[in-house]
């Protein structure tokens, strides 16, 4: 019963969307190349479009185009979403962003940034541009590091125990 237990709940968890805390993201950006000198301005740019919720949408824009995701990447341009003769540059889901994990938009915002850096996205340019930004220092040296759960990997983690004698094996 246990076990069938933690099914659904992974089951939620995963269909349900991910919201990130800033040095858990940082540590992502980080492990996918980003240069720890832009950190601060990703993690600002992801709080001011996003909130850090990787199922958020902004269906809002005057263009009646929607942005997508943590990054809230358009689909006018970027991916292929509801946007009448969307150009889908990325060649990815727009809908499959707010499920997927990290990677499978890394690309695309790569792309972004090489096009436009960060002024391609709104947010950043309200409340990151010109800023002193925190630093990310402390996420990269803190304990909690180590303690991490990473979310894209949860059933695996699941699948080796949790230390207190408890069976959370999947059967």
């Amino acid at each position: 019963m246990k076990t069938f237990v933690l099914i659904i709940l992974g089951f939620l968890a995963v269909s349900s969307g991910h919201r990130y805390d800033r040095c858990e993201l940082a540590r992502e950006l980080a492990s996918h190349g980003f240069p720890h000198s832009q950190l601060p301005d990703w993690i600002c740019l992801v709080e001011s479009e996003s909130n850090f919720d990787t199922r958020a949408t902004n269906p809002s824009n005057s263009d009646r185009s929607k942005d997508w995701g943590l990054f809230q990447i358009n689909d006018r341009y970027w991916c292929k979403g509801s946007y009448p003769g969307g150009k889908n540059i990325c060649k990815i889901d727009c809908e499959k962003i707010l499920s997927s994990g990290l990677g499978y938009q890394i690309d695309c915002v790569r792309k972004i940034y090489q096009y436009h850096k960060f002024e391609a996205w709104v947010g950043w340019k309200n409340k990151c541009k010109g800023r002193n930004l925190p630093s990310l220092d402390h996420c990269f040296t803190s304990s909690a590091y180590f303690f991490t759960i990473e979310y894209d990997h949860l059933p695996q983690l699941l699948q080796l125990g949790n230390g207190l004698g408890l069976d959370m094996k999947f059967k």
